[in-house]
């Protein structure tokens, strides 16, 4: 069956590399997707499908399945990144400061074609089947929670979905049961004190200073607070102040992440950095004020789903791991998770080039569009399982 599957998808190729080039041709970010959302809609009118087109944003299809058998979500998301693309492909992107960086064009055109296989098999499906089609997974809140939160998943037994992995082999798939990928929160601080002349620092409670003291005393909390079989990173990516050699500021503000694969250890390391800013301002002589916003919830694969997209995935593939090693990149896929049981699955799209340059959220970002037969023929063959027992 799953041998067949990836012939009948292999055969889709050419309908679904145009589908993925057109996309990729004009991206769009965030939540107005116009041109994307009419291609939806155009290959979705062609299938005889049951369409909504403003489920909490996003694009939601159903194909009907025999009465009383489960229901199979499968999702792909639709926006790009705010990133001037530098591939040099022919088909690259049109739309100054923005491209298809992530790989999620060809997610598209992976489930449209994952779509056209099943509605051509729909009277031998033991599953019904619903398309989910969402917009702005890049950023928070993400557009799966909205989705959800509208009845995307309501009367859907299990959800799937794929994400494209430079750096493996097309024909790679891998996964796990568990934590898969972290839970990505923001932090600001915003640090006042007295400026002055640069000669006169006596004068002056420098918030550069202890900005400085701060960043060091963060990473204290990773390594010296969190236990170390609990996985936990925190980066401070931003730090501006000044704008004079001869002055010091009033004001200094650093910004970064915190990534955590459980969310009583996010929980943990919030509540250890709201203290030690506080206590360390204090001792420097300055205000400190923390904004901390919580990411996406963890992704966290249901064991029963995910040993049975591993049993098909092995039909498919030679090479497919069960334990690949969690990523501390957020996914909001983990709000359709949260609600019904499922499994997220990273998927082989070539190897990045000598000099590391092809990854995701890369200027050069490239697939190899072999992959994309493959990622049809596992959201069929998900689908063609009947459900995760």
């Amino acid at each position: 069956m799953s041998t067949n599957l990836l012939a009948l998808a292999r055969e889709q190729l050419d309908h679904v590399r145009s589908i993925r080039r057109e996309l990729h041709r004009f991206p769009e970010v965030g939540t107005q997707l116009p041109k994307t959302r009419a291609l939806v809609l155009r290959e979705l009118g062609k299938l005889n499908l049951s369409v909504r087109e403003d489920v909490g944003g996003g694009i939601v299809a159903d194909l009907r399945g025999p009465d009383g058998n489960p229901r199979i979500a499968l999702r792909a998301d639709m926006d790009a990144l705010p990133i001037q693309e530098e591939s040099g492909l022919e088909f690259a992107s049109e739309i100054p400061g923005q491209g298809h960086m992530c790989g999620h064009d060809a997610h598209t055109a992976m489930l449209l074609g994952a779509a056209r296989l099943l509605a051509g098999q729909r009277e031998t499906l033991r599953a019904g089947v619903r398309f989910l089609f969402q917009p702005n997974e890049e950023f928070q809140p993400g557009g799966a929670r909205a989705m959800v939160e509208a009845g995307c998943l309501d009367d859907v037994d299990a959800v799937y979905g794929l994400h494209v992995w430079p750096g493996k082999p097309t024909g790679w798939f891998g996964t796990r049961k568990g934590p898969l990928m972290a839970r990505p929160d923001v932090f600001s601080i915003t640090l006042t004190g007295k400026g002055g002349h640069a000669s006169a620092p006596h004068d002056c409670a420098d918030p550069i200073l202890a900005g400085s003291h701060l960043v060091t005393a963060l990473q204290g909390i990773i390594s010296r607070r969190v236990a170390p079989h609990e996985r936990a990173v925190l980066s401070v990516t931003r730090f501006e102040a000044g704008s004079s050699y001869n002055t010091i500021p009033d004001k200094a503000f650093l910004q970064g992440t915190v990534r955590a694969l459980t969310e009583r250890t996010g929980n943990f390391v919030q509540a250890q950095m709201q203290e030690l800013v506080g206590n360390l301002a204090q001792g420097m002589g300055v205000k400190a004020e923390l904004d901390y916003v919580r990411g996406f919830p963890v992704v966290v694969n249901d064991a029963a789903s995910t040993a049975g997209a591993v049993k098909l995935l092995r039909k498919l593939s030679d090479n497919v791991e069960d334990e690949v090693e969690p990523v501390m990149a957020g996914e909001d896929f983990s709000y359709y998770l949260n609600k019904v049981p499922g499994c997220f699955i990273f998927m082989g799209c070539g190897a990045c080039d000598a000099q590391g340059q092809g990854g995701l959220h890369n200027s050069c970002f490239r697939l190899d569009e072999d992959c994309l037969p493959w990622g049809v023929a596992a959201l069929a063959g998900l689908v063609r399982r009947g459900g995760p027992a």
